[in-house]
């Protein structure tokens, strides 16, 4: 199977729903929720950095995340960012990565209602 992830097809946002309609769930156990972008490759303002997460950038989901329910994906997301450098919690203390977590997690959740409205 394909551990399929947005960051690493950045060049290609328009060609993800329909990659993800080409593989099939039995092809996609995994899915990163990670979008592309410059604060995982240098250190920057971690404004800057945290835009890797669902929320917080500017990749739209919804036409993933209609992708997925098409084809019936029912394997695991993880959402996910390289802090830098590499290595380093992506925020100083549990509680404050817990909080970006869930915010991601929130921003997913109500696409998702909005995708099968």
């Amino acid at each position: 199977g394909v551990a399929f992830a947005p960051h690493h097809l950045h060049d290609h946002i328009e060609d993800m729903p329909k990659l993800i309609r080409e593989l099939g769930a039995k092809n996609l156990p995994f899915i990163y929720f990670q979008e592309y972008g410059i604060g995982s490759k240098q250190t920057v303002a971690k404004e800057i950095e945290l835009q890797q997460l669902p929320g917080y950038g500017t990749l739209d989901y919804k036409p993933i995340l209609a992708a997925m329910r098409d084809v019936g994906f029912n394997g695991y997301v993880e959402i996910f960012m390289h802090p830098t450098p590499r290595g380093i919690p992506m925020l100083p203390t549990p509680g404050e990565i817990t909080a970006a977590i869930n915010k991601s997690r929130d921003h997913i959740e109500g696409l998702l209602k909005e995708v099968n409205a």
